[in-house]
């Protein structure tokens, strides 16, 4: 895993009425880096309601750290949740991007996560969020100083 890329920085991005969007260029990068199909993968936080995206190896890896405790638990005898696996594999979409980054967001998605006219994508390392950036300064469970940067970018684009 050391020789992946990390997912760092942000970018509040318009989002067309088909749903297209462009990734940042910093996070397109590692997306490049880490795999070499032109497919990101989405799917739902089902903490904050936003998206996660993320290169198609990422859930190899994934399943190597969640498979273990799995089998740890069945052979405890205990029950295993048939969850973790179906939201980290089962519940998510591929959306193939072009070399500008630009990708439909899938429809489903989009609509829970409140999607309309403006994307914000924020680096979190192994993964990234895509936000709706109103969802993301009403969340109070989001740090000042990551609100603060969604304000500046929003600022910027002529939106506030």
């Amino acid at each position: 895993m050391s020789d992946r890329e990390l997912y760092l920085s942000y970018g509040l991005q318009a989002v067309d009425a088909k749903g297209r969007v462009a990734v940042p260029a910093k996070l397109r990068a590692a997306l490049e880096r880490n795999a070499e199909a032109r497919d990101l993968l989405i799917a739902r936080d089902s903490t904050h309601g936003c998206l996660v995206g993320f290169d198609v190896n990422w859930p190899r890896i994934l399943h190597a750290r969640l498979d273990p405790r799995e089998l740890a638990i069945e052979d405890s005898g205990e029950a295993v949740d048939y969850n973790v696996a179906g939201n980290a594999f089962g519940n998510l979409e591929s959306a193939p991007f072009d070399s500008a980054g630009r990708f439909v967001l899938p429809t489903f998605f989009r609509r829970r996560a409140k999607i309309e006219k403006w994307a914000f994508f924020h680096g979190r390392g192994n993964t990234f969020n895509i936000w709706n950036p109103e969802a993301l300064l009403a969340n109070e469970g989001i740090a000042e100083e990551t609100r603060e940067l969604v304000e500046f970018c929003m600022e910027e684009k002529g939106l506030r």
